[in-house]
């Protein structure tokens, strides 16, 4: 994507606003510019592509929530979440945002196509919609679904519970993936993800689909196992060509964290990563991290660990210069060929699909690594084929195959606090101990549901609270968590 296609497709969107004001008829006396009465899918699409993969991917929820509980990064200075404590503003604050931001957007999408019975605009926002809601019920569990964008002025929609969520978004991908055909779609500029490429689009879904459908794993794996193989059948990822991947041409327009790591120290590179990226002589180590300052030394700080063992900013490393110094123009990885790779090497390894995991849980790394040649950074080839040539890498196969088909995926999954997050209270890999300064009984497992739930919507969101077990607490798990 270049620049001059995202800047004038963002552009619209403000534009729109104002068009209102080139007329000139007494009749629009009463009538406000700065308020349209319409705006098109080819403005809606961009709006809720960017609005979701800046919350998602944004400083707020990844750097001080989804990744330091995925102990990939860690909280250095005003280390509240590292230690279990939650701003309830915060968490009414991300609730907010994606109901009435993104979800909003692109629910219009989907009414508008199907008004004027356009089914590839259609199947694009379902598959959108999909990923939006995928991410609201892994960090919160039960939530407002089939109610809740409905009707603007309903504040108080029943909350679905998370088996409820997770087979309506099965469906929805499912249906997303067929309604798009092999003609070219027609967003104009404002496929910000694939350019109008359906069949991207396609993969994408199916890929999604087998992401969702692997998070099931523990808690129904009947449904785990046969929505896999649907979608591995209707086919993914084929290279890293089809990542979803979110470019940005540069300022007003850059990566989302950005401007947080040029200005701010709050956030660096875990132990947790650092000592496993070390153990395995990982090449990626000089991509995620640089040596600290005082002695040139890669060194992560422990999780959890407030101020008790906080020397100087110059003690441990800061976050690769990929990310930092040329981080306006890197792009948000929303889905990677990699972590397809490693979906499907799981569910060889459990039996689901015929293939072989040992091949690839292989070309999953491969692809990890390759994911920067792009930009010009990475492990060289040699560098790869050396990595992968050690015996601490080899495949095993069996439980133990499992275990590190994951803890590959972790790595790989540097940079997607989210998804990161998931796995990890899915399959306990790698493992993860809280700190010595955490003020609660666990590495938080979920969001606290917002105060506004309480006041709005207390009998639905209690009735959401009883039925888990809890929701207000940061330590009870969903109900897809394999713990």
């Amino acid at each position: 994507m270049t620049m001059t296609k995202f800047a004038r497709t963002v552009l619209c969107v403000v534009a729109v606003a104002s068009a209102g004001a080139c007329t000139d008829g007494l009749t629009d006396v009463n009538v406000n510019p700065n308020a349209p009465t319409d705006v098109g899918v080819a403005f809606l699409l961009p709006q809720a592509i960017q609005a979701g993969v800046r919350q998602v991917f944004g400083a707020g929820e990844m750097l001080r929530h989804t990744s330091i509980w995925s102990q990939q990064f860690v909280q250095i200075q005003y280390a509240d979440e590292e230690r279990g404590v939650v701003r309830p503003g915060t968490m009414e604050g991300f609730w907010t945002i994606y109901y009435a931001g993104p979800l909003m957007d692109i629910q219009r999408v989907v009414d508008k196509a199907v008004a004027s019975g356009d089914p590839n605009i259609e199947g694009v926002g379902r598959v959108w919609r999909s990923w939006l809601f995928q991410h609201v019920t892994d960090l919160w569990g039960d939530i407002p679904y089939s109610e809740a964008l409905a009707s603007e002025s309903n504040t108080t929609p029943a909350y679905d519970s998370q088996s409820d969520v997770y087979s309506g978004l099965l469906a929805d991908l499912t249906t997303g993936a067929n309604l798009i055909t092999t003609s070219e779609l027609d967003f104009g500029t404002g496929d910000l993800l694939y350019d109008n490429d359906s069949e991207k689009w396609r993969r994408f879904a199916n890929s999604l689909r087998m992401r969702l459908a692997m998070r099931l794993s523990n808690s129904d794996p009947a449904m785990a196992r046969a929505e896999f193989i649907a979608a591995f059948n209707a086919g993914g990822f084929q290279s890293n060509d089809d990542n979803a991947m979110l470019e940005y041409p540069g300022f007003p327009w850059e990566n989302p964290l950005a401007q947080d790591f040029l200005g701010r120290d709050d956030n660096g590179i875990s132990q947790t990563m650092v000592n496993e990226l070390a153990a395995l002589n990982d090449p990626r180590l000089e991509l995620y991290a640089e040596p600290a300052a005082s002695d040139g030394v890669y060194r992560g700080r422990e999780n959890g660990a407030g101020i008790l063992s906080f020397t100087s900013f110059s003690s441990f490393s800061r976050i690769g210069n990929f990310w930092r110094r040329d981080g306006a123009a890197t792009p948000s990885a929303v889905m990677t060929y990699a972590e397809v790779l490693f979906l499907e090497a799981e569910a060889a390894a459990r039996g689901w699909i015929t293939a072989d995991p040992a091949a690839l849980y292989v070309q999953g790394i491969q692809a990890s690594m390759d994911l920067y040649d792009d930009y010009g950074v990475g492990p060289s080839d040699a560098e790869v084929a050396t990595y992968l040539a050690q015996g601490s890498v080899d495949y095993v196969g069996g439980a133990a195959g499992v275990v590190q088909i994951n803890h590959q995926k972790w790595i790989a999954l540097w940079m997607n606090g989210a998804e990161a997050w998931a796995n990890w209270r899915r399959t306990d890999v790698p493992t993860l101990l809280a700190g010595p300064d955490v003020r609660i009984s666990r590495i938080p497992v979920r969001f606290s549901y917002p105060d506004s739930e309480q006041s709005l919507n207390s009998a639905n969101m209690n009735a959401a609270i009883t039925r888990q077990g809890g929701g207000l607490e940061l330590t009870t798990p969903v109900w897809w968590d394999g713990t």
